[in-house]
């Protein structure tokens, strides 16, 4: 499976946007889809990422690379800490309950309803699950199925205070602006990811 990964990327990724195989990554969505094909489309709603700033735990299986691969001009990616993983799903996640409704992640008694059969019954539970999904897999598909879509905020570039003279009267005013980008990086992060999720959170 290493082997094949590494056939994959290598035919269509520099060297520095390669994916390793069977880790964790963090998924951002960062860019309109409009232009995209139906299966690029398709496989942006499965992963959790519908909308921009969207952001999505993933296993990077072979599959999913594959996936990854077709989606890379709409997301960014990298390896999360195990403390980035906590703090979004902390500040930014919430549980689905059997009814379909939106609780926050900090309803231990929660977790353990619905995730007790698998030995997970509080949020540090959950966030061993996603960090350690190589390792047990099938906790780490049980977490994921009960986690709501995770939205991060918009990502805020401040100007710089700065001085302004008009040219009719010659006074000077200052002003502030605060510009929300739905740019960012694009594809393969590495470490860098930690920083830029953490922007969001």
């Amino acid at each position: 499976m290493q082997n094949e990964s590494s056939d994959v990327q290598r035919l269509t990724l520099p060297k520095d946007q390669h994916v390793p195989v069977d880790v964790l990554l963090c998924v951002v969505r960062i860019k309109e889809s409009r232009n995209a094909s139906p299966q690029a489309q398709k496989i942006l709603n499965e992963m959790g990422l519908k909308e921009i700033n969207n952001c999505a735990f993933i296993m990077s299986t072979l599959d999913n690379i594959k996936k990854l691969l077709l989606i890379s001009d709409y997301c960014s990616y990298g390896r999360p800490e195990k403390k980035l993983i906590d703090e979004v799903l902390r500040k930014r996640g919430y549980l689905k309950t059997a009814d379909h409704k939106r609780v926050p992640i900090s309803d231990n008694v929660l977790i353990e309803e619905l995730l007790g059969s698998q030995g997970v019954i509080c949020l540090e539970d959950m966030v061993d699950a996603f960090w350690s999904c190589k390792k047990s897999q099938t906790v780490y598909e049980a977490c994921k199925a009960v986690l709501w879509q995770i939205q991060l905020a918009p990502r805020k570039d401040t100007i710089k205070q700065g001085s302004v003279t008009r040219e009719d009267n010659g006074r000077e005013f200052k002003k502030q602006i605060a510009k929300v980008s739905q740019g960012g990086y694009i594809g393969m992060q590495g470490d860098k990811i930690n920083d830029y999720v953490r922007g969001l959170i």
